[in-house]
């Protein structure tokens, strides 16, 4: 993660390490049975049910959707049935995992959306031709040509009239007087410029120059102007002399056309999160379809193919877990074992190499020094573990047998790789303690506290009680990046890879390294 600048340069360096873990053949049963019984059957579940709810297709014209909706859609699911056993871990876990998944999916549907509406909005309001523009406009064709000229020179400066010239009419018209701390002429009509500027990449200049373009024609009053700017967006931000070809321009909405009915036909058959089907059961019941069925429609038979085409996964979905959902020991062996909040009957050995073995080890020391500060005065912060979140998940496995035999049970952990010295970990106390300070300091204004603010203000000043204290690291300088410093990897048959390192500043190399060079004495071993 790139820390050249500091606006980045406090966030999270997150990274995962991988191992397997070990336990007897009944506890690796009982989790599997967990998770394939009734954790995958509670997200398929719920995948299927969000789709059903009658508030569904507001979700999908806002795009969002909470956890807290699908923590209510699944109460409902485990209040009277065999689920409800389940631990309060699994379920917030296949809560996250749902909203994770329709978020997805979400984006994906209000992308395509977009995409057909604007794409409608050119073919209705920008492509035009220029008979339609002047008759339009009331004006000739070389009138319009100067006006996009004249919007061609100063954009963002005609961008900016017309945004004025409507907020002065919003002001005119409501007749209120608004207190305002920045030029009430130029505090909101920066937010709707894309200013092109020298520092703007020459790639992107023809994007923002449209963007701006269109928000001349969308956001002016004066048709003359309109007209103008759909002419340049349409000529590609130019000024042509030349006469109009009406082919071209036929064959241009024609494709529009076909690309929208594409767009359609995605937004149409975006088929919704179905979730695993790890025994099988949507495969049966389309292959029983064809063999013992007619469909009603092309449409109908389609979906059969496309649920029997479907890869049948074998492997349940994966848990999540917080730092703090995880208890570490070394037992009498000195082996590391780990267990899981909701789960502490299913004590697992940590198998990993002998290279990640101190990542392991750091966990359990962190979680040694958490506990014993719960029990003494100087409490520490949760915030400071390195550990920050884990998932365990089945990884395939091949051959024959019972499935907690033949899969493996893996545990992935992401750490904060900031956390893992004296001076990262300082950093990170100095950014903690320095949010909940403002947190704190708003809410102690605020005179009339509700039983909520309370609670968080409160829980803020604990925050920063315990932020006072800080877990012994080893020290060791924080990298500071050197963003005008560059690498670069030159590939060739005979020398194969060729690295330089350059100042792009200076435009000068400063070393260049060949792969006999890099490897050394190693050379012969590994070439």
């Amino acid at each position: 993660m790139s820390r050249n600048n500091k606006k980045n340069f406090t966030s999270p360096i997150l990274r995962t390490i991988r191992c397997h873990l070990h336990s007897s053949d009944d506890v690796l049963r009982k989790v599997w049975e967990e998770m394939t019984q009734k954790n995958t059957p509670l997200i398929v579940q719920l995948l299927k049910d969000v789709s059903e709810q009658p508030e569904f297709e507001n979700i999908k014209e806002t795009g969002e959707i909470s956890k807290a909706e699908i923590t209510e859609l699944r109460k409902s699911l485990t209040k009277d049935s065999y689920l409800k056993e389940q631990s309060g871990r699994l379920r917030s876990s296949a809560d996250s995992f749902v909203k994770e998944v329709y978020s997805l999916w979400l984006t994906l549907y209000q992308k395509r959306k977009r995409q057909k509406e604007g794409k409608e909005y050119f073919l209705k309001d920008i492509l035009k031709s220029d008979v339609e523009l002047v008759a339009e406009s009331n004006c000739d064709l070389q009138t319009i040509r100067y006006k996009a000229q004249e919007i061609l020179a100063q954009p963002e400066e005609i961008l900016k009239q017309i945004i004025t010239g409507s907020e002065n009419n919003k002001q005119t018209n409501s007749n209120r007087k608004v207190r305002r701390t920045k030029n009430p002429k130029t505090s909101n009509i920066d937010k709707d410029l894309n200013i092109v500027t020298q520092e703007t990449p020459k790639d992107e200049r023809p994007k923002a120059l449209t963007n701006i373009l269109y928000d001349i024609h969308k956001k002016s009053q004066d048709i003359l102007i309109r007209c103008a700017a759909a002419y340049l967006i349409k000529n590609h931000n130019k000024v042509s002399e030349e006469k109009e070809d009406i082919k071209k321009l036929k064959k241009r909405r024609n494709q529009k056309k076909v690309e929208i009915k594409r767009l359609e036909k995605q937004i149409q058959d975006n088929r919704l999160p179905s979730g695993r089907d790890i025994v099988g059961t949507t495969y049966i019941e389309a292959f029983d379809n064809l063999i013992n069925q007619v469909p009603k429609d092309n449409e109908e038979y389609e979906n059969w193919i496309a649920d029997i085409s479907k890869k049948v996964s074998q492997l349940p979905y994966p848990v999540d877990y917080l730092y703090n959902d995880l208890s570490w020991y070394k037992n009498s062996e000195n082996k590391i074992f780990v267990y899981f909040n909701g789960w502490s009957e299913y004590h697992f050995q940590i198998y990993c190499d002998k290279r990640q073995l101190h990542f392991f080890e750091r966990f359990l020391e962190d979680y040694e020094t958490f506990k014993k500060s719960d029990k003494g005065e100087a409490k520490l912060s949760g915030s400071l573990v390195t550990l920050r979140s884990a998932q365990l998940l089945w990884q395939q496995g091949k051959g024959k047998g019972e499935p907690w035999k033949i899969h493996k049970l893996a545990l992935h952990c992401t750490y904060d790789a900031r956390l893992w010295t004296a001076e990262g970990t300082e950093e990170v106390r100095k950014e903690k303690t320095d949010k909940a300070q403002k947190l704190v300091s708003k809410a102690e204004k605020n005179e009339n506290l509700d039983k909520t603010q309370q609670t968080n203000l409160n829980k803020n000043k604990s925050s920063l009680s315990r932020l006072d204290n800080s877990l012994t690291r080893p020290s060791k300088i924080v990298y500071r990046g050197q963003p005008n410093i560059i690498v670069g990897i030159s590939f060739h048959p005979v020398e194969l890879a060729t690295a330089a390192i350059v100042d792009i500043n200076t435009q000068k190399v400063i070393a260049y390294r060949t792969i006999k060079q890099l490897l050394g004495d190693d050379y012969r071993t590994h070439i």
